[in-house]
């Protein structure tokens, strides 16, 4: 590829790039909405109030609902790995660019030499 041609290729994945970091942080919006979710918490509330009003054990509950938290917070934490697959992608699109920007500072490089 001559250097106009790189040029154009590096526009066009500048462009792409700029796109999945857009799209990078929707994904991440997306997952940080469990953050904020208390549906689990709220659950785990009333069940203990249900516990203490019917005389189940404080002791006996507070082992299960640490049991949830736990995995509600392994879900989150799974949720928010949803965005690797963006990030890897906007990897190789930045990879991509510096292959690119290495060729065409070779192509200026050899210009400068043969003039």
């Amino acid at each position: 590829m001559n250097k106009s041609e790189l040029q154009e290729k590096l526009a066009v994945l500048e462009d792409k790039k700029w796109d999945f970091k857009s799209v990078v942080d929707q994904v991440n919006n997306k997952t940080r909405e469990i953050k904020y979710n208390d549906v689990p918490m709220n659950i785990y509330i009333e069940v203990e109030s249900l516990a203490e009003q019917n005389g189940v054990s404080e002791d006996d509950i507070e082992w299960k609902v640490k049991e949830v938290r736990e995995k509600v917070n392994a879900l989150e934490s799974a949720l928010y790995d949803l965005v690797e697959p963006f990030e890897d992608k906007l990897r190789e699109v930045e990879n991509e660019i510096d292959e690119i920007e290495c060729e065409i500072s070779d192509i200026e490089w050899e210009e400068r030499k043969s003039a």
